[in-house]
């Protein structure tokens, strides 16, 4: 059976598409994978990339999108022209977004499917290349001719993760879409959009049930099944050593899941100790919280070839992490998880924290005690801010919803942009924060407390600017005198 899976998300990465495409090649089906890069904030699918699209997919059997909800406007329209060029195509839905919302999703596709695909998948595209009815296979949505929908049960959750296949970056029938352009897939490719990092999960799922984001709602979801699930070490080796071996552009591992560091002591000390010695490649670690560190953790996955490590601190506010974001971490359990971090800062090439700005329900002096926290993490770091989103089927949607900040689904939700905030005087200093090497002494002037109750936070800041300017315009004259 001849299948295209489609990602439009901007990382060409794209682990769960390549999983699905690996799966169903071992299960003898023809998969064609088109890979978009599409930033979702500006970008859109231009008439060039649509015949382009549209001449790949349309000889196929069946057509699959993976889609969050934020590439849901992206995915309607890439929808839309497909059934125009080919109707008699089915086009399957998956991914987070479908997952939370299969009614509002059906009404743009043929199919839906709602949970993890990897069984699924490959139960559905068998039926169907035998000619057997399938509107009964679990975990899908099936829009009938008179537009009622079939919705069947949930399967369980995949228990043992080894049994799945790597990601496929075989390139073979694999295209990258560049300059309106379906492009083969190459090793150089690759590198020129992955920048020389290779992306995998050692686990599913997480050990939080944070009130922003959606393992909250896939652990509702799957209750009664175990949501958090590890890959074996020896596992994950394998993968490490086949990418080692076969992927010459690999620069740098990225290890991204949600719970990396929820490992036991003794199982990191068995990663680390053949990885060093059989990989060797650099590795970065996303998905930490501060309950997370320990010195013993840290140092190990250092000794084993560390370089980057992501940690989410969200706010200091011990109210808003425990009322609002229900993730039960205090101020002063963060700062020492830090204090670790500190004592092996020259061992990073850099070390991220995840901030959330735009909270309706934090108070302006919450937000400021977050950046007095954030001076007392031991520098250099990278800060990655992010305005708060209210994701369908998380927690803070549905008070959100209830208390009327969603009108527009669309512009709330769907197309905003996370990276860009409100032009408040605490956001303007969160990005000045990140982006300044003024000493730490200097940018709790802008934060002090008296200096705020006085109002003088505000006429500091023009004088910074002013003075900011005045020190660029005097380099600018210079040199212009110099080169006279």
């Amino acid at each position: 059976m001849k299948i295209c899976l489609i990602s439009p998300y901007e990382s060409v990465s794209s682990y769960g598409l390549r999983l699905l495409s690996s799966i169903l090649k071992k299960n003898g089906h023809q998969v064609t994978s088109l890979f978009l890069g599409l930033n979702f904030v500006n970008e859109s699918i231009s008439p060039e990339s649509h015949a382009e699209i549209a001449k790949f997919a349309c000889g196929s059997q069946l057509i699959g999108i993976s889609l969050s909800s934020n590439y849901y406007r992206i995915s309607i329209d890439l929808t839309r022209i497909l059934k125009e060029r080919c109707p008699q195509i089915p086009v399957l839905w998956g991914g987070i977004h479908p997952t939370i919302e299969p009614d509002e999703c059906i009404k743009f596709c043929d199919m839906v499917c709602i949970g993890e695909a990897e069984e699924a998948i490959k139960e559905l595209a068998q039926r169907m290349d035998a000619g057997q009815p399938y509107t009964d296979t679990r975990n899908f949505f099936f829009k009938q001719p008179d537009d009622s929908v079939i919705k069947n049960p949930l399967r369980p959750l995949v228990k043992d993760l080894d049994s799945l296949p790597l990601p496929d970056y075989s390139n073979q029938e694999q295209y990258i879409l560049q300059d309106g352009k379906l492009i083969p897939s190459t090793h150089e490719l690759l590198n020129e959009n992955l920048s020389g990092q290779y992306l995998t999960l050692a686990s599913r799922g997480c050990v939080n049930s944070c009130a922003y984001c959606c393992n909250s709602f896939l652990k509702e979801l799957y209750k009664g099944d175990r949501w958090f699930r590890k890959r074996s070490i020896e596992n994950v080796l394998e993968e490490c050593f086949w990418v080692k071996d076969n992927l010459p552009w690999v620069t740098e591992i990225l290890f991204d899941d949600d719970a990396f560091m929820a490992r036991g002591l003794d199982e990191l000390k068995t990663f680390v100790e053949a990885y060093k010695k059989r990989v060797g490649i650099p590795f970065f670690v996303t998905g930490v919280t501060p309950r997370m560190l320990s010195e013993e953790k840290l140092q190990t996955l250092i000794d084993g070839g560390m370089k980057r490590i992501r940690v989410g601190v969200q706010t200091a506010s011990d109210r808003v992490n425990f009322d609002i974001y229900k993730r039960r971490i205090s101020q002063k359990e963060a700062l020492e998880a830090f204090k670790i971090v500190g004592r092996h800062i020259k061992d990073f090439r850099r070390t991220h924290y995840d901030f959330i700005v735009d909270n309706p329900w934090e108070t302006e002096e919450e937000q400021l005690e977050t950046l007095r926290f954030l001076l007392k993490i031991p520098r250099p770091w990278a800060i990655n801010i992010c305005s708060l989103t209210f994701y369908p089927g998380v927690e803070l949607y549905e008070r959100a919803l209830k208390e009327g900040l969603i009108k527009d689904k669309f512009k709330t939700i769907y197309d905003k942009n996370f990276h860009l905030y409100r032009p408040s005087y605490v956001n303007k200093m969160f990005y000045f924060f990140c982006q300044t090497n003024l000493p730490v002494w200097a940018l709790s002037l802008f934060v002090n407390k008296w200096v705020i109750a006085l109002k003088l936070n505000w006429p500091l800041w023009w004088a910074y600017l002013a003075a900011r300017d005045a020190k660029h315009y005097f380099y600018v004259l210079k040199a212009k005198i110099r080169g006279k």
